[in-house]
């Protein structure tokens, strides 16, 4: 059988969204033989390469180029730059990735979970990013199928090389949801998760709104999840939740287990989502929110967009009254949506028809 290689910026349960992304798609794939894990060295730990063959990814192009399959073979790339790279442009694994393509002829299938960085032109990053977006149309016209989880990643990739396939393939839950009883759903309590800074982010953009629900009586209490990489914002997100008149009050739980979060994420009622709506399909919380038929309140929620964005709730709808079945209903739907688009058996058959050129053409067809 062919060796199939990964490469990902890393590999510990629970540090990031790309560990997390990799070790459910690998075990929504089954048992695959013949496969090797390429992982910068800071990116894994003895206990996620107990379980695969893991080696530390080489840092030069010849180097990383003699860890390929030598006679074609798979490689998937689970790409995001500033995970191999501190600058956000990993030039050497590019290059060796399309020298690898040409001179081997492999199945090369790339998942960009970030693109190149906008910078304007008097900024001191622009020449790196330019020369990382001409680095990266170099390797999607190399690749055989390329992923990117949202629509407007797919528009740039598109402008840049419109001849390569590329597709759009959304994020899925890293949050596994043990149950889904809207019986159980405590009415008013909603929860904040995710990163530190998109949490505050997500406060500070939506503290207006949040304080007439919070005044009306429709948000109660808000539960914060996740981890807190600077004590000086987890005082900061204390101020804000504290500034908001919830009559049973806010907590900061902090890191925690998938089981827990997916516990309590199961008695909410709502999921609190500040990122713009270009972000939603890569966003682990937004799905993490739909996996667990919660309502999602976002401001960019309208019923008149395509779904999943029609199935959310606008803040302003929310005080200006939505029944229980009407909340039901687009609870519901979201779920059916994410069920469809992203969950984990729906991720790991398109990556494994991707990988294997003859089922990838059935699908096509």
């Amino acid at each position: 059988m062919e060796e199939l290689v990964v490469i990902t910026p890393e590999l510990k349960p629970g540090a990031g969204g790309l560990a997390d992304y990799t070790l459910f798609l690998l075990g929504n794939l089954g048992t695959i033989e013949n496969l090797r894990l390429l992982v910068p060295s800071r990116g894994f730990n003895d206990a996620s390469a107990s379980e695969y063959r893991v080696e530390e990814l080489a840092r030069h192009r010849a180097a990383i180029f003699r860890q390929l399959p030598q006679s074609g073979g798979k490689v998937l790339l689970q790409y995001s730059a500033y995970g191999f790279d501190r600058l956000g442009f990993p030039r050497a694994l590019l290059q060796a990735l399309v020298d690898w393509k040409q001179k081997t002829g492999g199945r090369l299938v790339v998942m960009l979970h970030e693109i190149w960085a906008f910078r304007p032109i008097i900024s001191k990053h622009f020449v790196v990013q330019w020369l990382h977006r001409r680095a990266l149309k170099r390797l999607v016209e190399s690749s055989d199928v390329v992923f990117t989880s949202t629509a407007s990643q797919l528009d740039h990739l598109r402008a840049l090389s419109g001849s390569a396939p590329i597709r759009v393939l959304p994020v899925g839950s890293n949050i596994r949801p043990s149950r889904v009883d809207r019986s159980s759903r405590t009415p008013g309590w909603t929860v904040l998760f995710g990163l530190q800074q998109n949490r505050l982010r997500t406060l500070q953009r939506m503290r207006q709104d949040l304080q007439a629900l919070a005044g009306a009586g429709q948000i109660t209490k808000i539960i914060s999840i996740g981890a807190n990489a600077d004590p000086r914002f987890d005082e900061e997100e204390r101020e804000l939740l504290a500034s908001l008149p919830l009559r049973e009050g806010f907590e900061q739980r902090g890191r925690t287990s998938e089981e827990e979060i997916s516990a309590t994420l199961a008695t909410a009622s709502f999921g609190l989502f500040g990122q713009s709506e270009l972000s939603y399909a890569k966003s682990g919380t937004f799905m993490a929110y739909a996996a667990h038929q919660l309502n999602i309140l976002a401001e960019f929620a309208d019923v008149s967009k395509p779904e999943p964005v029609c199935w959310l709730v606008a803040p302003r709808e929310l005080h200006r009254g939505l029944s229980e079945e009407e909340l039901k209903n687009r609870a519901e739907r979201l779920h059916l949506w994410q069920e469809q688009a992203s969950s984990w058996p729906v991720i790991a058959t398109s990556f494994a028809a991707a990988l294997d050129p003859n089922e990838f053409s059935k699908a096509d067809s």
